[in-house]
């Protein structure tokens, strides 16, 4: 029997509007990958940013001697050779990723590091040819791309170019959008018949799992319990070879829990306290008076399970099967929602894309107008925000709400994404 052919996710399609002829072209969209890109070199080659990626390779260097990377001396020695006059970044940093993290930085470590940033700067384009897969997959067909395909160079440069969050994104060498280029990329996999590189490619967000964690249960219920036990046991492999490679030892993910319980508070950008931009429950709980809670391992999975009991109860109320668009929305939602990141990680929420174009396509306005506006909120600059919260005289007791509004976007996101349809529905 002949092998059937799969269709290329980045080939045009033709146009159905009656009297068109043609096809629909994916020049803008890969104009906005290219453009990416080439900021992404530009800022490898003539600046030395990328403070993040540099603590990233520097864990797996350490590794790579046979040393552990979970010493935060070692780290900021390195730090402070390559960025002398970055007090704040030196006093506050550290190699607060898992072991898996060692050997995917590995191959940076192995080049020098001029190199390292051109081949992480490619890594970055890369990853924004996997986000132009999103509008395409997750149960979309077609006839639903095909319609709402004017809108896809649009998409493209609001999530690929955003000055606010994609940009400090690249300028400082985070892995965002390698995790949201994966999930696309690896999804893409998956329904084309390709689960080993589907597992390899959805694990690589695991680099912080707590991030990631929700794809576990997005994984069985998109292809089963299989598929979810191939991304677990793809990430368990790559913890196990991060140990070996650093420490020779299986327990090696110990010493990583242990520095992470009694380190990662100790870094300012992380503290709920003293970070507006932290996109958690607990920032808003604070900014409107209540308690001050820095979620540890325990309480992130417990925001976790009161999100799933939140979902479980929907479809319990419903009766119906939510669409895997929509089942990805709530995925990446409770992500931003239960853990305790910074404002960069919102752009997992562009994972949210599929389930809004659903809507769309659906005739839901109303519901993606709501879920775009709070989508877009994420993109104010917080400098200049802060500076007109700050001139407000009416602020007062509202000023550290007011300044939570990345917190408060990703609740009234979540929100939306609980009581709104979950199911492409023809216009």
């Amino acid at each position: 029997m002949a092998k059937r052919e799969e269709p290329n996710p980045l080939a045009p399609f033709p146009k159905k509007e009656a009297g068109e002829s043609g096809v629909h072209s994916p020049v803008p969209q890969l104009a906005a990958v290219a453009l990416l890109a080439a900021f992404a070199l530009y800022q490898a080659v003539a600046h030395n940013n990328f403070p993040d990626f540099f603590i990233y390779r520097a864990g797996a260097v350490i590794g790579l001697r046979g040393e552990s990377p979970y010493d935060a001396e070692k780290v900021r020695g390195m730090v402070a050779a390559e960025f002398p006059d970055a007090e704040m970044l030196i006093a506050n940093c550290g190699f607060f990723l898992p072991p898996q993290a060692i050997a995917l930085f590995a191959p940076f470590a192995a080049l020098p590091y001029p190199a390292a940033k051109v081949a992480w700067a490619l890594a970055t384009g890369v990853a924004g040819l996997g986000v132009l897969l999103l509008p395409r997959l997750f149960g979309r067909t077609r006839e639903g791309i095909d319609r709402l395909w004017p809108a896809a160079p649009l998409i493209a440069f609001a999530v690929l170019l955003a000055p606010t969050l994609t940009v400090p994104i690249v300028l400082v060498g985070q892995t965002t959008l390698l995790f949201v280029g994966c999930v696309a990329a690896g999804q893409w996999c998956f329904e084309r018949g390709r689960p080993t590189l589907g597992a390899l490619l959805w694990a690589v967000p695991f680099v912080k799992p707590h991030l990631a964690l929700p794809l576990l249960p997005l994984a069985w219920y998109l292809g089963g319990w299989k598929r979810a036990a191939a991304v677990a046991g793809v990430v368990a492999g790559l913890n196990l070879l991060g140990g070996l490679i650093a420490g020779g030892s299986l327990l090696f993910f110990r010493d990583y829990l242990d520095f992470l319980g009694a380190g990662h508070k100790a870094v300012a950008f992380n503290r709920v306290e003293l970070n507006p931009q932290v996109t958690s429950w607990n920032r808003l709980l604070f900014a409107a008076g209540g308690p001050l809670i820095e979620l540890t391992a325990a309480t992130t999975l417990a925001g976790y399970l009161v999100w799933s009991g939140l979902l479980a109860g929907r479809y319990a109320i419903t009766g119906r099967r939510p669409s895997a668009a929509w089942a990805l929305a709530a995925a990446a939602t409770g992500s931003v929602l239960c853990s305790q990141v910074l404002g960069y990680e919102v752009l997992v929420l562009a994972l949210a894309l599929p389930w809004v174009l659903d809507l769309l396509a659906a005739g839901r306005s109303g519901w993606a107008v709501a879920a775009v506006a709070l989508l877009a909120v994420q993109w104010i600059p917080y400098p200049q925000y802060l500076a007109w919260v700050e001139s407000l005289a009416a602020a007062g007791q509202w000023e550290a709400l007011l300044l939570s509004y990345r917190a408060a976007g990703v609740a009234l996101l979540a929100a939306v994404v609980l009581v709104g349809p979950s199911a492409e529905r023809p216009a």
